[in-house]
């Protein structure tokens, strides 16, 4: 049975002990480790400098304390030396130069012994760095509050004193491995690096921790050797008014003598570097991986050859480092020959009996493990969803999982007779009040609604001849309204926002009129709709907001059909419907819209209306019809502009559609340019009245409930 008591992680919990305050996240070490060792690859790096190792070693105290200190390491001269060059130019020792004279030093006889004795390889110098420490920077310094450092297992650091202890009576005082790895265990060694306590006393007899720290008070030239990430250390501040100086070295395993990396491979860095970088370095000197250390082979029917390929499926299954590691343990040892795991599903019922195993009525549940019998749960059912993406016998429409092939031995389709769409979503009978604006595309499927008996609403229609605006098309007296109100052609996302805006008073437009060499005088925000003079403009303006607003009221469905992704923007900020005339360039300019940007605006339109009527129901669709022209031609054809203005419509339909209760998919785009024989009129970019008739068909299939 696996340990039932394996710690949560990742949870921060904070305690109060005798006004002190200290915030843990529980065995966060596990964490920590699997991370390095595993994910980065220091467990395999120091695997392989261990092999590769063919020196002598000696027992040493660092192999048991995991702390050591040189007396005398670095002779005195070269001490006061390196702190006077420090201070006369602080960047200049920084140089490479410094490095190649130093190292030899340090790194002499007796410091190697030590550190190779406890990699049990050879090492490389991975940085260094010259650290100078005064009194005031105990309050902001986190290396002066009791910490590990994050990092991998096996690394060191060497610290020289380069003045010492009587001097400035500053200290590295330690905890030993076992009082580390309690201190690991409830929380606080690796916790937020802002939560470090300098006084943590009071937190080990709460836990009934031992408490002990030792100093060694290093003098001038002392040479302090530690694993920082496996013993809890601090850095004791100077007494006022005085200063510690110190060298700083970073060690880690390597298959090669520190200095043929130096020469050849890596020279050690200035200044504390990023351990996840080290990896990538190594293998500039270590052999490469084995392909059978390497490869994770997976056979027919799910079938698991080996344990590398379970150690992959627990990695990825639970988020939770330490249950993936404890399950792969636990497989390691009780079924090697992988017998009880020899496929996928198997394995998931050996670990579901595991998980399960946790949960005994008489102990606390464990929240780690309840958490990964979630997550197994979720791998299963993605599994099953998985494998069931391409069948046909669990879809709504079985012929819209496979392109239709004429050609195909036991299934032949044409394309030509199909409706792309996948699903009936009946949101309305014939009775509901229906409406639509957009390109002129709209115009041809509102014609068909009104044609076919659908309860279109119009709530303006210019029945006036002598109000003097004309609606390019219709005609006083006409049945066949152009949209529901006299919008004009919206081509772009931004207007239809600019009509929700509008017609419910959120923002105040400018009246803008151009004169049209025709005589009219022409309305930016509304393409095809014309008017006599500024007088019939103004007089007309206000009763069109309201025929706007009494029509997003009434409506119950509403179509809209998205036409271009290129527009034009004016200075104010506004966009017009279309494109500008000869008198409009000196206030406009030429904007292609992202997904986000359409998304955005086909989304404030929808959720101003539902405001008013949370009736309210979209149905995206977008025109078929191609650009006219486009304002990209110094770096596209017109051809290619098309294919981008549909592909970032059509995208962000998808995603208003995904995010929203009330917002379908009409697939007209598709049903025209992939699913008709004749769709074009003689121009190849209007389309015939029969295809808007399969468009309108289509709509009622998908949307209209039959049985009324």
């Amino acid at each position: 049975m696996i340990n039932p008591t394996l710690p949560e992680t990742g949870k921060e919990e904070c305690i109060t002990i005798d006004d002190h305050q200290y915030a843990l996240i529980p065995n966060n070490y596990i964490v920590s480790e699997n991370f390095f060792e595993k994910h980065c690859g220091f467990q395999y790096i120091h695997e392989q400098a261990k092999k590769a190792y063919v020196r002598q070693n000696i027992d040493t105290p660092l192999q048991d304390e995991h702390r050591h200190i040189l007396r005398e390491h670095l002779n005195t001269g070269l001490c006061q030396s390196l702190i006077e060059e420090f201070e006369q130019n602080p960047r200049g020792i920084e140089h490479e130069s410094v490095a190649k004279v130093l190292l030899p030093e340090v790194f002499n006889e007796s410091l190697d012994e030590q550190i190779r004795s406890y990699f049990e390889s050879e090492y490389c110098i991975f940085w260094w760095s010259v650290y100078k420490v005064d009194a005031e920077d105990e309050d902001t310094s986190v290396s002066a509050k009791w910490h590990c450092d994050g990092g991998p297992k096996n690394h060191l650091k060497v610290i020289i004193y380069l003045n010492g202890f009587d001097e400035h009576e500053s200290d590295t005082p330690f905890l030993d491995k076992a009082t580390s790895d309690e201190l690991k265990k409830i929380g606080y060694i690796f916790n937020m690096v802002t939560e470090r306590a300098s006084n943590i006393e009071p937190l080990c007899q709460h836990f009934n921790i031992h408490h002990q720290p030792q100093s060694l008070k290093p003098g001038i030239g002392d040479a302090v050797i530690f694993n920082p990430n496996l013993v809890a250390h601090k850095a004791l501040p100077p007494k006022p008014e005085k200063t510690r100086y110190v060298l700083n070295f970073c060690l880690l395993p390597s298959n090669k003598h520190w200095q043929e990396i130096a020469e050849s491979y890596y020279f050690p860095q200035y200044g504390c570097q990023d351990f996840k970088t080290y990896p990538s370095i190594a293998e500039k000197f270590s052999p490469k991986r084995s392909i059978d250390e390497s490869c994770i082979e997976i056979g027919l029917n799910y079938q698991i050859k080996n344990m590398q390929h379970v150690e992959y499926l627990l990695a990825n299954m639970f988020n939770d480092l330490s249950v993936s590691s404890a399950l792969f343990e636990h497989i390691k040892s009780t079924d090697p020959e992988l017998s009880q795991c020899q496929t996928v599903f198997s394995l998931l019922t050996f670990i579901k009996s595991c998980i399960l195993a946790q949960f005994n009525a008489n102990n606390l549940i464990n929240s780690a493990w309840a958490e990964a019998l979630t997550e197994l749960a979720t791998y299963e059912s993605k599994i099953l969803d998985t494998a069931s993406r391409y069948r046909v016998d669990n879809k709504p429409n079985p012929e819209g999982v496979f392109w239709p092939d004429p050609t195909h031995e036991r299934y032949p389709r044409n394309k030509l007779d199909t409706m792309p769409y996948a699903c009936k979503q009946p949101i309305m009978d014939l009775s509901t009040p229906i409406g639509s604006a957009g390109s002129c595309f709209a115009f041809e499927i509102a014609k068909h609604f009104q044609l076919e008996g659908y309860n279109y609403v119009v709530t303006e229609r210019n029945e006036d001849p002598n109000a003097g605006v004309l609606v390019d098309g219709y005609n006083p007296g006409d049945k066949i309204a152009k949209f529901s109100a006299n919008f004009g052609i919206l081509f772009n996302t931004p207007s239809f926002t600019q009509l929700a805006e509008k017609a419910f008073g959120i923002r105040q437009f400018s009246k803008l009129l151009f004169e049209d060499k025709s005589g009219f005088f022409i309305d930016p925000y509304r393409e095809n709709v014309l008017f006599s003079c500024r007088e019939s403009y103004l007089a007309d303006y206000e009763k069109h907001i309201a025929a706007i607003r009494k029509a997003f009221l009434q409506c119950k469905v509403f179509v809209v059909t998205l036409g271009l992704n290129e527009c034009w923007q004016l200075q104010d900020g506004t966009f017009m419907s279309r494109n500008p005339r000869e008198n409009m360039h000196h206030l406009v300019k030429h904007r292609t819209l992202t997904v986000q940007e359409n998304v955005d605006n086909i989304q404030r339109f929808f959720d101003i209306i539902k405001q008013h009527n949370p009736d309210f129901k979209l149905v995206i669709s977008v025109s078929p019809i191609p650009l006219l022209a486009t304002g990209r031609a110094n770096e596209h054809h017109i051809i290619s502009a098309n294919c981008h203005s549909k592909s970032v419509l059509r995208v962000a339909a998808e995603e208003l559609v995904a995010n929203n209760q009330d917002m379908y998919y009409l697939p007209s785009y598709e049903l025209v340019t992939e699913c008709s024989r004749d769709a074009w009129e003689d121009d190849s970019r209007h389309v015939k009245p029969e295809t808007v008739a399969r468009v309108v068909s289509m709509f009622k299939e998908m949307f209209v409930n039959q049985s009324t």
